[in-house]
């Protein structure tokens, strides 16, 4: 991987993990059902971001997760972040 890619994406991972403590910190704030979901949510992507790390500095790891690993753990986050959203 370039220099660009690997400083890229782990730039990524930082901005999901502090976007998810942001959500984490007003959850404690304001605890609801509809908060719940949407934390839950944002730790689901950051986990997910925090499992890639490793793909970047070794190639192993892209056989582990492939490219529909990656969809179902987004496409799972989206989801709860979607019903809380929902959530009246």
């Amino acid at each position: 991987m370039e220099i660009f890619d690997v400083v890229v994406r782990i730039g990524l991972v930082g901005l999901t993990t502090i976007l998810f403590v942001i959500v984490l910190l007003a959850y404690s704030r304001m605890r609801s059902r509809k908060m719940l979901l949407i934390t839950i949510g944002f730790g689901i992507m950051s986990f997910h971001a925090f499992l890639t790390v490793p793909e970047i500095f070794s190639e192993s790891y892209h056989t582990i997760f492939d490219e529909n690993v990656h969809l179902l753990a987004h496409m799972i986050g989206l989801i709860f972040i979607l019903l809380g959203t929902l959530k009246d």
